[in-house]
C-alpha cells in the first residue's frame, strides 16, 4: 500500500470516528423534550387536552366521585419547568402528575407551566364528576339556590335524607330532615352576599359537592314562564269533554313541571272539583274534593311520569265535576 493510500484511509476512518462520537448528542429533531436551555417558552404538548368552543371550555374527563382524577402532563422545557394544577382557582397538587379525589359537580381545571425564568404558559377545561349511587344531591330549584342570609331555607333533591349538615363557605348548618315533603331545612349562615360553595355532609361528617348558592339580602327571582295548555270559559258538569285537554298537547310537557288549573266560582251550593283522564281514571293529586274558600287558586297538580303515562293513553286531562269554571290551564 502506498503512503497516499494509508493517508486517505487514516482519513477516511478518523472521519467516521468522529461522526460516530458526535451522533449520540444530537436530538432536536427527534426527542420534543429537547430544549438548548431554561430561556425556552413552555410549552404543554398533550394533545389531549379539549379546545373548548363557544367560550367554554371543553370536558377533560368525566368520572364518578367513587374515582381519583389521574392525569400525566408533558412539558416543554422539561427540566426547567414546574407544573401546577388549580381546580376552581384552589392550588390542589404540584408536579407533572395528579392522582386526587375530586367532590361531584362541573369543576374548572386550570393547569399552570412555569419555567425557572419565570415564564408561563397554561391550559384550561373542565373536569366533570359524577354523583355515585346512593349519594344526596340538592336540586337547583332557584328558590333554593338563591336565598337570603339568616333565615330558613330547604334543599329538595335525590337522598336528601341523608343530609346532616349544609354547608356555605365553609361554614356549617345542621339540617333537619322533613320527612312530609322529602326535604332538609336549614338556616342560612350570616355571610356577606355573593357565591359561595354549596356542599353537604351525612351524619358520618362525609362531604358531598352540591356545587354554588349566591346569597342575597334582596334576592330577586325571575318570574315563572307559564305554557298555556287550554284557555277560556268551560263551565264544568260532570262531562269530560267540557274541559279537556288532549293526549297530543302533552307531549311536549317536561315531567315535573307544574300544571295549573285556573277557575272561578259562581254562587252556586255545591262545588266540587276533579281531575281524570277521559276514562275517568284520577290523575295522580286529583281525586275528588269539595271547592272552599281555602281550595288554592290556581290548583296544582305535578306532571309526574306516572301523570304522563296516563294523559297518554287515556285521552288527556279532564277537570269534572260541578259548580266551577275553568278559565285557564297552564305549566310552567
Amino acid at each position: 500500500m502506498t503512503t497516499k493510500n494509508i493517508l486517505n484511509t487514516l482519513a477516511a476512518w478518523l472521519l467516521c470516528g468522529c461522526l460516530l462520537a458526535v451522533a449520540p448528542g444530537c436530538s432536536s429533531s427527534d426527542d420534543p423534550h429537547f430544549t438548548a436551555n431554561e430561556n425556552d417558552t413552555p410549552r404543554i404538548l398533550n394533545t389531549d387536552i379539549p379546545e373548548g368552543t363557544g367560550g367554554q371550555p371543553g370536558v377533560i374527563a368525566t368520572i364518578e366521585r367513587t374515582q381519583n382524577f389521574t392525569y400525566e402532563v408533558i412539558v416543554t422545557p422539561a427540566d426547567y419547568t414546574a407544573v401546577t394544577w388549580f381546580i376552581d382557582d384552589e392550588l390542589v397538587a404540584e408536579g407533572k402528575t395528579i392522582d386526587i379525589p375530586v367532590l361531584a359537580g362541573t369543576h374548572t381545571l386550570e393547569i399552570v407551566a412555569t419555567t425557572t425564568m419565570g415564564q408561563q404558559t397554561s391550559r384550561t377545561c373542565q373536569l366533570v364528576v359524577r354523583p355515585a349511587a346512593g349519594d344526596p344531591v340538592p336540586g337547583n330549584d332557584i328558590h333554593e339556590r338563591l336565598v337570603k342570609p339568616g333565615t330558613t331555607a330547604t334543599l329538595h333533591g335525590d337522598n336528601i335524607d341523608k343530609v346532616a349538615k349544609v354547608i356555605i363557605g365553609g361554614q356549617q348548618a345542621t339540617a333537619t330532615y322533613r320527612q312530609a315533603d322529602d326535604c332538609v331545612e336549614y338556616t342560612v349562615p350570616n355571610l356577606p352576599d355573593g357565591t359561595y360553595s354549596l356542599t353537604v355532609a351525612d351524619a358520618t361528617g362525609f362531604v358531598y359537592g352540591a356545587g354554588e348558592i349566591e346569597l342575597s339580602q334582596a334576592p330577586e327571582y325571575p318570574v315563572p314562564l307559564e305554557t298555556v295548555l287550554l284557555e277560556g270559559s268551560f263551565v264544568i258538569d260532570w262531562d269530560a269533554a267540557i274541559c279537556n285537554v288532549p293526549a297530543e298537547a302533552w307531549a311536549d310537557v317536561p315531567v315535573g313541571s307544574t300544571i295549573k288549573i285556573y277557575y272561578e266560582v259562581p254562587d252556586a251550593e255545591y262545588h266540587n272539583m276533579r281531575i281524570v283522564t277521559t276514562w275517568w281514571t284520577d290523575v295522580p293529586g286529583g281525586a275528588q274534593i269539595d271547592v272552599t274558600a281555602d281550595t288554592p287558586n290556581p290548583f296544582t297538580l305535578t306532571f309526574t311520569d306516572e301523570f304522563k303515562a296516563l294523559v297518554t293513553e287515556q285521552g288527556g286531562m279532564s277537570c269534572v265535576g260541578f259548580g266551577y269554571t275553568v278559565t285557564r290551564i297552564t305549566y310552567e
